[in-house]
């Protein structure tokens, strides 16, 4: 198949084929809207007005009393780590794996309905049994999930080449797996397994990311706009995102049914991959998902550990302040100090020892950088005070900072530890206020 076949296929054949919609088709089609839109309303309705309840539960269920304070940092770190692309593509990616794993039925009678009332000609029903179908839908799942671990995985480090590679990963994610899940239905009720359909897909990738592209785009643009909006909660948005989506999903079905019989011939010409290829693919995928797993549950369990710092308390010493006049050339262009130094007090007052690794201190004065400071690793134990002597040394801009009347005023300095090797976590330990 040629990539012009491939661009007719997907933009002029499949809509083309919509005329070919009748009684029964819009039949199914306002079923799976209407109770798509009441379970996905109902679930949305649920989260936000249960999320607390639902959070503690499923809190009690996965750490001890101990580990639940972690869960808002938890959170935290994982929308700020992310590039808001690929927590929207995330966010997107769940909504029609929701959709197909609560409205799978209603989507096989859909594209059904669809495809007789097209007069394709694929072939007699060959469905699987339902055994076979929660081994195939399985796999998929897996698939999915281990994919989108790694995408996350990768988006964790701070870099700008790991930032993009995420977010081209989950671009070509999302549109592929889109087309995948529409595609399928059509050729699994043809007795096709999803190892052929990957096979053929691979070989033919522009039919399912063009396909993929023009139905998330515009729920892409509204995400990449609702998160723009501070006013809604991440909940709120992402019941937006899911019922806005729905629709697309709706009438994704007869173009992914018409898509999926115009390349019928083509599944039909490809050998089932080999036994050999087979296992490494399964092996591939499984320590990507078994990788993805100890990883990630190492960053909580890191981030637990760390997350004592959290409750230290922090405060600087104002009477420790020292400081140096500057030389009349060092006034001339601006600078209030030629030297500053003040102690920064650390008490333990949790009942576990803390141990702070190498870490980095940003401090900024209304809102201005001022120095950056590297510290040396120690130890506190519980109930004790560590004293932090903090010096701006010849590299710090003290032109930055205010004059000496509102030298104590605005201050803020974040500590930076890594939670994983290359992998930051910045929080604030002290911000004065006037």
């Amino acid at each position: 198949m040629t990539v012009l076949h491939q661009l007719r296929i997907c933009l002029i054949d499949s809509f083309k084929s919509l005329k070919n919609i009748r009684a029964k088709t819009l039949l199914w089609l306002g079923i799976y809207y209407s109770i798509g839109l009441l379970i996905f309303g109902l679930l949305v309705w649920q989260l936000i007005e249960n999320q607390v309840s639902i959070k503690n539960a499923i809190l009690d269920y996965l750490f001890p009393k101990s580990w639940q304070g972690i869960s808002e940092i938890l959170a935290d770190f994982l929308f700020e780590s992310q590039a808001k692309v690929v927590l929207g593509n995330l966010v997107i990616s769940t909504s029609f794996v929701l959709a197909s794993i609560f409205l799978f039925p209603i989507k096989e009678k859909l594209s059904q309905a669809f495809e007789q009332e097209s007069n394709f000609h694929s072939g007699e029903y060959q469905e699987f049994s339902l055994f076979q179908q929660v081994v195939e839908e399985s796999k998929l799942l897996l698939f999915y999930f281990s994919i989108q671990s790694l995408i996350l995985w990768i988006g964790y480090y701070p870099y700008v080449w790991s930032t993009w590679l995420s977010i081209i990963l989950s671009y070509c994610f999302l549109f592929f797996t889109f087309g995948l899940d529409f595609i399928s239905p059509t050729l699994q009720r043809h007795r096709t397994k999803y190892a052929l359909i990957l096979k053929t897909l691979f070989k033919y990738p522009l039919t399912p990311f063009i396909f993929g592209a023009l139905f998330s785009l515009p729920v892409i643009l509204l995400t990449k706009t609702l998160f723009a909006n501070s006013e809604n909660t991440f909940i709120e948005t992402i019941g937006v995102i899911f019922i806005a989506n729905l629709l697309l999903l709706t009438f994704a079905i007869p173009i992914g049914t018409t898509i999926a019989n115009k390349m019928f011939p083509l599944f039909r010409n490809t050998q089932p991959p080999h036994k050999k290829n087979m296992k490494l693919f399964y092996t591939v995928i499984s320590l990507i998902l078994i990788s993805s797993l100890f990883l990630h549950s190492r960053l909580v369990i890191s981030l637990h550990h760390k997350s004592q710092l959290l409750k230290a308390d922090y405060d600087i010493d104002w009477s420790s302040i020292q400081y140096e006049l500057p030389s009349f050339t060092d006034l001339t262009q601006g600078k209030a100090f030629s030297n500053l130094s003040f102690d920064m007090q650390v008490k333990n007052s949790t009942e576990f020892d803390i141990v702070v690794e190498n870490s980095i201190l940003y401090i900024t004065q209304k809102e201005k950088d001022i120095a950056t400071i590297k510290l040396s690793s120690f130890s506190l134990p519980s109930g004790e005070t560590h004293k932090i002597k903090i010096n701006f040394g010849s590299n710090t801009d003290f032109s930055n900072l205010s004059n000496f009347n509102n030298l104590m005023n605005d201050w803020r300095v974040n500590m930076e530890i890594d939670i994983w090797p290359g992998i930051p976590f910045v929080f604030n330990l002290t911000k004065t206020k006037n």
